[in-house]
């Protein structure tokens, strides 16, 4: 087999490295090295690339690249394609794979698209892609911060720095137990854990990482609160109050073609309505819902906070505080 030109992998950083293509050879990207002798495969070993999540198709018209299903999407030159369709790649173009940025460099006389098929990619762009699936809301807000904007007015930069370490070592956390930070709004941080949605997934493991998470984050509320590098404000104990909600959600890109994967739907905003329910007296803690607490039950220590009304929902929800493992 001759070769058809190569991919640089971590562009851009002290990591990269090629890796070749050969000319009519499908190539698999994903998380796990095949247990077969099939297609060639990069694997990418990081816990946000699925174990199949996209492939590079050698064809008549060049080479193409499909997301073949994977759970947290494949961009394009900054734009997320949709799952199961072919793009035809021409030299220079960039995919980029979770937090993977991958560089095509293809022989020269490799076709390039057209321009019917450069307003196909346009319109399809700008399309709405959305999957429903189910994850677990995590929702971090840190109690007080409009209070501490309002004391320190007059050193304003001074409260955003500290917000900013905060949510930055808070992002970190979330995802080494492989959770995706969806936005980060002001004083909260929002994040979510999506099911695989694979025959061989445990169906309770994003509850688990997402409690796994939040109480790691209450550990770290309490470290940075005595780090006077992080918070200065002797007068304004750190707490961060945090809430937990699994249930249907809606993923996807809401149009434009650099839009970012956003999450919506009614388990969202119960986890924001339930981190407003931690009162004074459970400043800093965690409040789940009935479903996440059924999913993690067994692995964590719980405290019963009965059933409430949250605005918007017609049942009452179970709620728990997650004290410990």
């Amino acid at each position: 087999m001759g070769l058809a030109g190569y991919l640089v992998v971590n562009f851009g950083t002290p990591e990269a490295y090629f890796f070749e293509l050969e000319e009519g050879l499908l190539l698999e990207i994903g998380r796990k090295p095949s247990l077969s002798d099939g297609p060639r495969k990069l694997v990418l070993p990081v816990p946000e690339v699925s174990s199949h999540h996209a492939e590079l198709r050698p064809g008549q018209n060049g080479w193409s690249l499909m997301d073949t299903g994977s759970t947290n999407g494949t961009q394009l030159n900054g734009s997320w394609i949709t799952s199961g369709q072919e793009y035809l790649l021409k030299n220079g173009d960039h995919i980029k794979v979770a937090q993977v940025d991958l560089v095509v460099n293809l022989p020269e006389n490799t076709p390039q698209r057209s321009e019917s098929q450069l307003l196909e990619d346009e319109h399809e762009q700008t399309k709405l892609h959305i999957k429903l699936t189910s994850a677990t809301i995590l929702v971090a807000d840190i109690r007080g911060f409009t209070t501490l904007m309002e004391s320190y007015s007059e050193q304003p930069d001074k409260v955003m720095e500290a917000a900013q370490r905060i949510f930055s070592a808070l992002a970190d956390s979330i995802k080494k137990e492989y959770g995706q930070v969806e936005k980060i709004a002001g004083d909260a941080v929002m994040a979510y854990w999506q099911e695989a949605g694979t025959p061989d997934s445990d169906p309770n493991i994003c509850a688990y990482q997402a409690c796994r998470s939040a109480l790691r984050i209450k550990e770290l509320a309490c470290e940075m609160a005595a780090n006077r590098d992080i918070w200065s404000f002797a007068d304004h104990t750190l707490q961060i109050d945090i809430a937990l909600a699994t249930g249907p959600v809606a993923t996807g890109t809401l149009g434009g073609s650099n839009s970012p994967l956003s999450v919506l739907g009614d388990t969202a905003n119960l986890a924001f309505r339930l981190e407003k329910l931690l009162d004074a007296e459970r400043a800093g803690g965690i409040i789940v819902d009935g479903v996440t607490y059924e999913a993690a039950k067994d692995k964590f220590v719980w405290e019963s906070l009965g059933t409430v009304t949250v605005k918007g929902r017609q049942r009452p929800v179970d709620t728990y505080l997650l004290l410990s493992h």
